[in-house]
């Protein structure tokens, strides 16, 4: 009888000191929603430098100019002008232009004409003539433009220069056969200064801001690498822009464009598509995109260790240590814990442990942390008061992942990329201020976290 029960006991510390090997449970994943992208509206403020346009209008506008209006009877005309640079100044959805400038003048004056003898005329009564600021110092004069600007839809650029003032400042006192003629003179010479509206108007018709659009829109649509995460693609879907604003040399204007922004791991196939019409939309709300971040399960695995691996644990005089604990995939909405043992009982268990964003707190926390079921009924068989132990309650109190830092590295990474040139003269300047996870699915392989991003840009063109 005492043999028996001895052999009893021995099977029973032997039994005590088998490794527990449960089944390795298998890994169950869901597909998880695309983003989505519906089309969000960006505001991009634009500074326009108009000096490069206005040197070249001022190169191309001629220094001096003459003509004349020549007529048999009545006044003739001829003069020569010559101008001083142009000052350039705009205001509101205008461009102004000022130039001071000297001319002189010659009039011929003939009371009566006949044309038997030449079809030109001949005036019978001798011509008389006046001059001003011919053979003596040129006559002073200011003069004053004004340009209205807009941008079509087509983005060719349309103008209306006006002149606005034209002044004398040493006027001469023209008078011929006792009548003063001065009037007459000033609006003929007004008339003729009219032409440079059209030269005005020709050199800002030359901004060529579509190629501008062209190549900025191009180059919108191509993904943006973000080092360590994926790769950001805005997908532009129209353009509009808004009224013209002047100041000094500077036009403002706001794009606003429509995107619908992704977030991808791998680098997206994209079809680009052409230039859309200009409209004239004012819609705004910013720069809102959805971003899927992917948290590898051996990162959240290097930080379980260092949680984790080395602790002990007392349970009915029976102590438990954790060797190892490695996250293996996910099952039931929750991931799976590899989780190796030794002491009282050793071996390798499998826990379940469901992820919790707590973004409040930037913390990604685990709960609900349970014996998978496997695990659940080996232990049934061979060692009940594991039930009682301290693991799931150390996994759950001890497993919060602080992410706060991931965040930082985010936004700092993404901003790198709104900060950029994106051809020779056209650069991004932007940031993104919040970034929120909302969301969180399982792969076979990774945690992906689904975040949304806000924040600001701005295109700026030099």
């Amino acid at each position: 009888m005492k043999r028996l029960f001895y052999f009893v006991l021995w099977l029973a510390v032997l039994s005590s000191c088998k490794a527990i090997e449960p089944v390795v449970p298998e890994n169950f994943v869901e597909p998880y929603p695309a983003l989505n992208n519906e089309v969000s509206y960006i505001t991009i403020p634009v500074e326009m430098d108009l000096s490069h346009y206005l040197k070249a209008a001022e190169k191309e506008i001629p220094q001096s100019y003459s003509g004349k209006n020549e007529q048999c009877e009545g006044m003739s005309t001829s003069y020569f002008i010559k101008r001083d640079e142009i000052k350039f100044s705009g205001s509101g959805d205008k461009v102004g232009y000022e130039l001071a400038g000297q001319l002189k003048l010659k009039i011929n004056y003939c009371p009566k004409c006949q044309t038997l003898t030449d079809e030109k005329g001949v005036c019978i009564i001798p011509r008389l003539f006046v001059s001003c600021g011919d053979n003596e110092p040129m006559r002073k004069f200011n003069l004053k433009y004004s340009t209205a600007v807009k941008v079509n839809s087509d983005y060719a650029f349309k103008t209306t220069t006006n002149l606005q003032k034209f002044e004398l400042l040493d006027p001469c006192e023209l008078t011929i056969a006792n009548i003063d003629v001065t009037k007459d003179v000033e609006k003929e010479i007004t008339k003729q200064l009219k032409v440079l509206e059209l030269e005005i108007d020709k050199q800002f018709s030359a901004i060529d801001i579509k190629s501008m659009a062209k190549e900025s829109w191009k180059l919108l649509q191509e993904s943006t690498e973000i080092p360590g995460y994926g790769y950001l693609s805005l997908a532009p879907s129209s353009l509009a822009m808004s009224e013209l604003k002047f100041s000094g040399k500077k036009a403002r204007f706001n794009f606003n464009l429509g995107v619908s922004p992704s977030f991808t791991t791998e680098k997206p196939q994209l079809i680009p598509t052409e230039l859309p019409v200009l409209g004239t939309s004012a819609k705004s709300s910013g720069l809102n995109f959805g971003l899927d971040v992917i948290l590898s399960y051996d990162s959240l695995t290097s930080f379980l260790r260092s949680s984790f691996v080395g602790k002990t644990f007392e349970v009915k005089r029976k102590k438990i240590s954790i060797d190892d604990v490695q996250i293996s995939g996910s099952r039931d909405s929750r991931i799976i814990l590899k989780t190796k043992i030794s002491g009282s009982k050793k071996g390798i268990i499998y826990l379940l442990a469901q992820p919790v964003l707590n973004d409040s707190l930037k913390l990604l926390e685990l709960k609900n942390v349970d014996f998978e079921v496997e695990t659940r009924s080996l232990l049934l068989k061979s060692a009940k008061w594991f039930f009682n132990s301290k693991i799931t309650e150390l996994i759950q109190k001890e497993g919060s992942f602080n992410y706060a830092s991931m965040v930082e590295d985010m936004k700092a990474e993404v901003n790198n990329s709104l900060n950029q040139e994106i051809s020779k003269g056209v650069r991004m300047s932007g940031a993104i201020h919040a970034v929120d996870l909302r969301q969180l699915f399982y792969t076979a392989n990774n945690l992906l976290l689904r975040a949304h991003l806000s924040g600001n840009l701005k295109l700026i063109l030099e």
